[in-house]
């Protein structure tokens, strides 16, 4: 057999060849010589001297938008995995009763209204083994126990943040008063341009939406891309130019560009309108592989949120989550422990967990809009 060849470029002219010239050369057994026979001494090249290893000061990674769903959906600590819950009837507070009489006459009777309703939370747990070999030889700032804990903390959060908003945004469990599906011409922008429908008005759909509420509404939920149309609608600057004058609009309006790092939450008002949320959460397209955002594009919602937890039957919520409070008395659960069934020397599991179930508790107390963007 013959010796093994190696093709080379030369980068100046030498005895064997002019500039850029590709010459084919063989391997001996006294390393690479040339046609002559001579051994050839090439120059000593980075990878001679450097071995390549981590980079002791360089971990990145994805950041995930913050997830907002506890916010809608404000978590009402329980310590019963099943139970009842009561609610008052919107009739215990806005049917009128006939109070009228007479002297002597017969006193009229009235009886609260009321409903138990039954929850039951769902359990969401995750878990993440790290080979005790693994975490032996792992170096630098790169800690496994702390990634896994932090990523299994993560996918809980996502799950109920879509569970959340697929409850919030699902027409059918709204009260149909409640919801307002706009058509084609009544959109607030197209999907696939800065335009809107010729006959669109974003404040009168929402001035709708608050007037068909059976109580007042905390916020209007979107996300980032139709928070952008309702902004670029002329209606809208020729409301704000109305309550503000000409003059620059309000610092929380021009946030909505500029969430960063430090700051993934933007909230911002219309004055005469309401307050702004935008959901910039999103979750990965398993079909497409594109990242989506959880709350639809065009899809608005509307949301009641009494402060604190209602005790009096005089506070209603559009949506309570009820979650199970657990050993730490928080409702997440983190644990760890060693597995010895696993691998040559075993491991630790990471477990997070955490038991709840997000419930419609007033069903005509804000409203969801859809069709926003076309």
């Amino acid at each position: 057999m013959g010796p093994d060849r190696i093709t080379i470029k030369l980068a100046e002219d030498s005895l064997i060849g002019k500039q850029g010239q590709l010459i084919e050369l063989p391997i001996g057994s006294r390393g690479l010589v040339n046609i002559h026979g001579e051994k050839i001494s090439l120059a000593l090249q980075p990878q001679d001297v450097h071995d390549p290893t981590e980079i002791s000061t360089y971990l990145a990674g994805y950041m995930p938008y913050e997830f907002r769903a506890d916010e809608a959906s404000p978590p009402i600590l329980v310590d019963n995995d099943q139970d009842k819950y009561r609610n008052f009837a919107s009739d215990d507070a806005f049917r009128r009763v006939d109070v009228k009489s007479s002297l002597t006459g017969a006193i009229p009777e009235v009886d609260p209204s009321s409903s138990l309703n039954e929850y039951k939370v769902v359990e969401r747990l995750i878990g993440s083994f790290i080979p005790r070999a693994t975490e032996l030889q792992t170096g630098n700032n790169y800690r496994p126990r702390q990634v896994a804990a932090r990523k299994c903390k993560r996918v809980v959060q996502l799950d109920r943040e879509c569970d959340v908003w697929s409850l919030l945004s699902t027409t059918s469990n709204w009260n149909s008063n409640n919801v307002i599906a706009l058509t084609t011409g009544y959109q607030w922008g197209n999907l696939t341009g800065s335009g809107y429908g010729a006959n669109s008005d974003p404040i009168f759909d929402i001035q709708t939406m608050y007037s068909k509420s059976a109580q007042p509404i905390s916020a209007f939920w979107l996300n980032y891309n139709t928070a952008c149309a309702l902004l670029r609608h002329p209606n809208v600057r020729n409301n704000m130019r109305q309550m503000l004058g000409d003059g620059a609009a309000d610092g929380a309006i021009t946030r909505i560009a500029g969430a960063n790092y430090t700051n993934t939450s933007v909230d911002f008002s219309i004055p005469g309108v309401g307050t702004f949320k935008v959901i910039a959460a999103r979750v990965k397209n398993e079909s497409t592989a594109a990242l989506d955002y959880i709350l639809s594009d065009g899809v608005v919602v509307g949301v009641t949120v009494p402060p604190g937890v209602p005790t009096d039957g005089n506070e209603m919520a559009t949506t309570y989550s009820f979650r199970r409070r657990g050993p730490s008395g928080v409702g997440f659960e983190t644990r760890e422990f060693f597995v010895d069934s696993r691998g040559s020397l075993g491991g630790t599991m990471v477990v997070a967990s955490m038991a709840d179930i997000a419930v419609l508790t007033g069903n005509n107390c804000g409203g969801v809009i859809t069709g926003a963007l076309q």
